[in-house]
């Protein structure tokens, strides 16, 4: 897999609209309804009867054809030992004669035994610890080796042993991607913002109202072919605007940072395509994306 970062936009699997396609989610057995994979408010999750994975599963069936890069389940509460299989297929094939199907690590696996300590907490399976990802939006994040067209899927999450008794999800994402030809420049620029209001007394001391921390992302592309700035930068810009959703993942085929370097996100700011050197076709572009929050 190519180390490229992935911008994951627009989101097919939300519900129809007008002359918008869309996907109608059915199957398993969930106590809050799988729409809510559809809406915005990752706060609205949708949540299984119980970690059986009869009751865990469901099918997105897509009104049209649209080309899907990657499959994300957005703010879960998976375990890391929980594992997901993804099945797709044509109308003229069907689960069991699929034209793609994978199976993989809610949570990918960072070291290898040999590599940890024995007094390690996680020296047998090499998964992330509680710890480490404790405070972030979880993902669960499969990049498609290659685009895929087919119309129906059938997604499965195997967490029998989730300590909640139960499987949340809060937006589920399939999309199409623009995978630039060239990886950001150095330079990129990841940080936290944190809007904690702060309320100070005459005496000095302070009072905090506090909001949690959020992550803004700034990368800019200075040599991409013109064509590509035009047709796939900018045009991002203007069909996602300041207020559409976007996921981005800056290198897919980094386990040990994807939790940190992936997240559902909107552009805060609309930056100008800005041609670079005309002779040889290039242009330039930037974003900055803005963490979506639960």
């Amino acid at each position: 897999m190519t180390a490229h970062c992935l911008f994951l936009h627009p989101n097919l699997s939300d519900q129809p609209r007008g002359s918008r396609p869309g996907a109608t989610l059915s199957g398993g057995s969930w106590v809050l309804p799988l729409t809510n994979l559809q809406e915005r408010e990752l706060s609205e999750v949708a949540r299984s009867a119980s970690t059986r994975p009869t009751d865990t599963q469901f099918d997105v069936d897509f009104s049209a054809f649209g080309e899907i890069r990657a499959v994300v389940l957005v703010n879960h509460n998976l375990s890391v030992t929980a594992r997901l299989r993804v099945t797709a297929w044509y109308e003229d094939g069907s689960y069991f004669s699929p034209s793609y199907r994978a199976e993989f690590d809610a949570y990918p696996t960072l070291a290898y035994t040999e590599d940890l300590p024995s007094e390690a907490e996680n020296w047998w399976d090499g998964k992330p610890l509680t710890a480490d990802i404790e405070g972030f939006t979880q993902n669960a994040i499969h990049v498609l080796p290659e685009p895929s067209f087919a119309p129906h899927w059938r997604i499965e999450i195997i967490d029998d042993g989730n300590p909640a008794g139960h499987i949340d999800i809060g937006r589920l994402w399939m999309a199409t991607g623009w995978q630039p030809s060239r990886n950001p420049a150095y330079g990129a620029g990841l940080r936290y913002e944190d809007e904690t209001m702060i309320e100070k007394a005459l005496s000095g001391a302070e009072f905090f109202d506090e909001r949690e921390p959020f992550r803004v992302f700034n990368i800019a592309f200075p040599f991409l072919p013109d064509q590509e700035a035009l047709q796939r930068g900018l045009e991002l810009e203007r069909r996602a605007g300041t207020k559409g959703e976007l996921f981005y993942i800056h290198r897919p085929d980094d386990a040990q940072n994807l939790t940190r370097l992936s997240f559902l996100a909107r552009l805060r700011a609309l930056n100008p395509w800005e041609q670079v050197a005309a002779f040889d076709g290039r242009a330039a572009i930037a974003f900055e994306l803005k963490e979506l929050m639960p």
